[in-house]
């Protein structure tokens, strides 16, 4: 692809020289570029047209990452797992449920989704509150995850996109 925009830029470049101005004063006429040329600008721009993904592609989607330390963070991220089932479309995704350490016998619990902070609860030793709010982080993590499809979709329509160009 580098060879390809040297060798565009090489013609260009070349066509520009030789544009010279004779005794008179008066510039020659620009010659129109070769056929070769022509066709590989086509080549080139049906090359970038193809590639209609923006974002990487996560050859494992939807990864489930236990980062507790506590036996009610543990208690915490096997409820999430048992309630978990994602949403249909979601895909480029990996789920990390934090825990760190707080006051005495109480945690701070965190799910973020690719690095973003989803859900963030303080965690008591509890096992019913431990389940309830297992219950509302999986709710709140579909709902990101919905919500984060319809986003792009949204973000990646033809009057948001653009040429390139600045």
């Amino acid at each position: 692809m580098k060879l390809l925009a040297f060798i565009l830029m090489f013609f260009v470049c070349v066509s520009f020289c030789t544009a010279q101005t004779d005794t008179t004063g008066a510039a020659k006429q620009i010659k129109e570029a070769p056929e070769d040329l022509k066709k590989l600008i086509e080549e080139i721009t049906a090359e970038k047209a193809k590639k209609v993904s923006r974002d990487a592609e996560i050859e494992i989607d939807g990864l489930l990452v236990d980062e507790t330390k506590t036996k009610s963070g543990r208690d915490f991220y096997e409820y999430f797992y048992q309630d978990w089932e994602a949403p249909k479309n979601a895909k480029n995704y990996s789920i990390f449920i934090t825990e760190k350490p707080y006051r005495l016998t109480t945690t701070q619990i965190e799910i973020k989704i690719n690095e973003t902070l989803v859900f963030q609860s303080f965690l008591q030793p509890r096992g019913d509150i431990i389940e309830m709010l297992a219950d509302q982080a999986v709710v709140q993590t579909k709902m990101y995850l919905q919500n984060y499809e319809a986003i792009i979709k949204q973000m990646e329509g033809t009057d948001r996109s653009g040429s390139g160009i600045f």
